[in-house]
């Protein structure tokens, strides 16, 4: 039989309420008293009840995770680096996912993590005024990753400038007539990271006195099958493309595909560029700006287990650096 609480009690000859103090590190408990508790608990192999530890320290030891997808790269590796930091704390990750496949994505519903997080990641999201108002009334402390939302703190990276450093490359490869995956029209939000890069995107080539016409991009969701059919059809509008920006991995590796059919030569006659690192990049020769997702996962938690405990105010924003992978899918105009 599983030993319980009064069973440690019985043996110590105090009360249970002592055993709880004990155990919990609390004051009003002397040094002999908590001594002789934590030795019978450890020979009887008593384990505190974590629920019943959770209503005594009024916390649940568990964080909310919001994100749109769980099966795409980027958010399976910002769920892992989140929860093994929140695991290496004794807390739980709770998954709350709003799947955004066909727009519009269903909306944050506060019910299901209301008395069950003690904190709230949520990921490439924005937020609606409705419901950020949600999402206060929770009362817990909150961190976006990706998305930047006004008055929450944030982690991501400068997507305008790992564009920039994208678009930059085929420039410099020669390239002039370069087309953009970009995200959908539901994802427009100026905080958007998708938005972002495509800011990028025309910037760069404004600076190199080059054209971003609006038939040179086309939507996509962030997916392999959303980057082969916008390369599909942008090499049918604009026959003139010799390179192509994808605003992720997925996306470009998609593009790969659609390049390949089109019975080109990818790197050769169409160079092909992502954002992410994605670990397929390197064995479909995918040239990227990387960066460290699962880190910034590791991060978001950290703050959030940071702003349990002290209720310390972060920094409004934590930027992870970027960089350039050049690989076999981008080479010399020719």
């Amino acid at each position: 039989m599983t030993p319980s609480i009064d069973d440690v009690a019985r043996l110590a000859g105090v009360s249970t309420a002592t055993v709880s103090r004990a155990l919990r590190g609390l004051p009003n408990v002397t040094d002999a008293t908590r001594a002789a508790v934590l030795r019978i608990a450890a020979e009887v192999g008593y384990v505190p009840s974590r629920s019943a530890s959770a209503l005594a320290s009024g916390h649940t030891k568990s964080v909310g995770l919001v994100v749109p997808a769980i099966s795409r790269w980027f958010f399976a590796s910002l769920l892992e680096g989140a929860e093994l930091t929140l695991r290496a704390a004794n807390y739980d990750a709770l998954l709350y996912s709003l799947p955004d496949s066909v727009p519009p994505r269903q909306r944050f519903d506060p019910d299901v993590l209301r008395s069950r997080v003690d904190a709230v990641m949520v990921a490439s999201m924005y937020f609606s005024e409705q419901e950020v108002e949600a999402l206060s009334s929770l009362g817990v402390p909150a961190v976006f990753v990706s998305v930047i939302q006004p008055g929450f703190p944030h982690v991501g990276i400068d997507d305008d400038a790992a564009a920039r450093v994208a678009t930059g490359h085929l420039i410099s490869l020669g390239h002039e007539v370069i087309g953009h995956i970009c995200g959908l029209a539901s994802d427009q939000s100026p905080s958007a990271p998708t938005t972002r890069r495509r800011e990028g995107w025309r910037a760069a080539l404004k600076a190199a006195g080059l054209d971003a016409a609006p038939d040179l991009e086309h939507p996509a969701d962030m997916s392999l099958a959303g980057g082969y059919a916008a390369a599909l059809a942008l090499l049918e509008r604009r026959p003139d493309i010799t390179a192509l920006f994808a605003s992720s991995d997925e996306t470009a590796i998609g593009a790969i595909r659609a390049v390949r059919e089109k019975g080109l030569v990818v790197g050769r006659d169409i160079s092909v560029i992502g954002i992410d690192g994605h670990n397929i990049g390197e064995f479909a020769g995918l040239s990227t700006v990387a960066q460290d997702v699962n880190g910034q996962g590791a991060q978001a938690a950290r703050i959030l287990l940071d702003l349990i405990g002290s209720g310390n105010r972060w920094a409004d924003q934590v930027v992870f650096p970027t960089h350039l992978i050049v690989r076999e899918s981008t080479g010399p105009r020719v």
